[in-house]
């Protein structure tokens, strides 16, 4: 994947644990993710599904 470089911050969400955990996975197995320089569509669509996630679980935490 050729996104930036990204920092998880802990959430009580399980939702965003098992988004990450299916981004995670799919990167490990794709040889398009662990090439610099290639892009790979189905991970940077299961990265910004987490990323959603994650951004609705912190703002239903700050309400």
């Amino acid at each position: 994947m050729t996104a930036p470089e990204h920092t998880t911050e802990p959430t009580t969400d399980p939702f965003s644990d098992q988004a990450w955990r299916t981004a995670i996975e799919h990167a490990a197995g794709c040889p398009a993710c662990r090439t610099p320089g290639t892009e790979c569509q189905t991970g940077e669509r299961l990265l910004r599904a987490y990323e959603a996630v994650t951004r609705q679980a912190r703002s239903a935490e700050a309400m």
